[in-house]
């Protein structure tokens, strides 16, 4: 059963990355990256289901694979050729064509790499890989610890503690950022986790979904009435906080950027919940499911969207802005010009070219248009 709060919360989520790529108020920029993409491993966890994949690995991982990595590779491939294209169109006086020869293998490289900070010209790519690594992870505990909670949840938590300390201490990236999903897997599994305790029902027999202790999950609903009330309030503070003392030492997951490690958990799980239980209350919303629904594609291709419109409105509306409500304004009106020029992209890509984002869709839809204008010359 499609989980239609879940499908909003993604929209609002995907939302909250476009906004915090165009060049946010400093408060609102660290506020949001202390929780937008934890928020997006917690829901890919509380989505999981290991009893579908528990009897075979393989299955789960050609799924996985299929599913993030060849559109990771696809969308990585069409943006690096997207930029070259556009250097070639606005600056003719470079020779992009010797700089292209002279740079593919470092492209090649970066995408083999599959890092943000290698990914230049599409960082948000980054997470694809992640969450694939994440999700290996993640499916290696609970296949182990299907029985033993508490097992999984020391797991979890000894590979937060092994990835921050890896952040701090070792000063070399590790490919398909590992390093990062060592602290990714802790929000992943959360977000498993508080499913099963949440809505038990939907969990799969096979699972540890059942192996909680029915008078822990008592007490555990009796203190979750007070959660929402909690969550919101410690957000409130904090952006209250931050609006009077703005920092610049935000937290950023794909350069392994965590600050403290317990305000690193805390707001990250604080903003998580805010809007979890925000969101199950408002339930459905149609346009926040639809971006919800395409939150892959948004992920994927707003970053070249947002830097043509950001160019844009510089050089031929000279917008240069300092003043708080202005910059955010100016960041408010791109984001949503952004998200409504995906629209068609996103339709054509679920309709005529959905191996993109790994799925084996049909291409009737396709045939009928090449069959209609055959007709159309005869």
């Amino acid at each position: 059963m499609r989980l239609h709060w879940i499908d909003a919360l993604k929209g609002i989520g995907i939302m909250l990355v476009v906004f915090a790529h165009h060049s946010l108020p400093v408060a609102l920029d660290t506020y949001i990256f202390s929780f937008h993409m934890p928020l997006f491993f917690f829901i890919s966890g509380f989505l999981f289901d290991f009893g579908k994949y528990a009897e075979s690995a393989s299955n789960f991982i050609k799924g996985r694979f299929r599913s993030l990595i060849v559109p990771y590779f696809c969308f990585a491939l069409i943006t690096c050729l997207f930029y070259f294209l556009l250097d070639t169109a606005f600056q003719p006086g470079v020779t992009n064509i010797d700089f292209f020869q002279n740079s593919a293998l470092y492209e090649i490289y970066s995408i083999m790499y599959a890092l943000g900070p290698l990914v230049s010209y599409n960082p948000p790519l980054w997470f694809l890989s992640c969450l694939f690594i994440t999700e290996l992870l993640f499916y290696g505990f609970a296949k182990k610890y299907s029985e033993e909670p508490r097992k999984l949840v020391f797991w979890l938590t000894a590979a937060g503690v092994i990835g921050y300390l890896y952040s701090v201490y070792v000063p070399f990236r590790m490919p398909w950022n590992v390093d990062v999903a060592l602290s990714a897997v802790v929000f992943y599994g959360a977000g498993n986790l508080f499913r099963k305790l949440t809505e038990p029902e939907e969990g799969s027999g096979s699972s540890f979904s059942l192996k909680f202790n029915s008078g822990f999950i008592e007490r555990f609903s009796r203190v979750e009435k007070y959660f929402p009330v909690v969550f919101i309030l410690l957000n409130l503070l904090y952006l209250g906080y931050l609006l009077e003392f703005p920092t610049a030492d935000k937290v950023n997951m794909n350069v392994l950027k965590y600050g403290n490690f317990f305000s690193f958990y805390l707001l990250a799980f604080s903003g998580i919940f805010a809007f979890v239980y925000l969101f199950k209350k408002i339930g459905s919303s149609k346009i926040l499911e639809y971006y919800g629904r395409n939150s892959l594609t948004v992920l994927a291709l707003h970053f070249p969207v947002k830097d043509v419109l950001t160019k844009l409105a510089v050089i031929v509306f000279g917008i240069e802005l300092e003043c708080f409500y202005c910059k955010t304004a100016f960041a408010l009106s791109l984001t949503v010009l952004n998200l409504l020029l995906l629209v068609p992209v996103i339709f054509i890509i679920n309709n005529y070219l959905p191996f993109i984002l790994g799925k084996k869709g049909s291409y009737s839809r396709f045939e009928g248009m090449k069959s209609h204008f055959k007709k159309s010359l005869e």
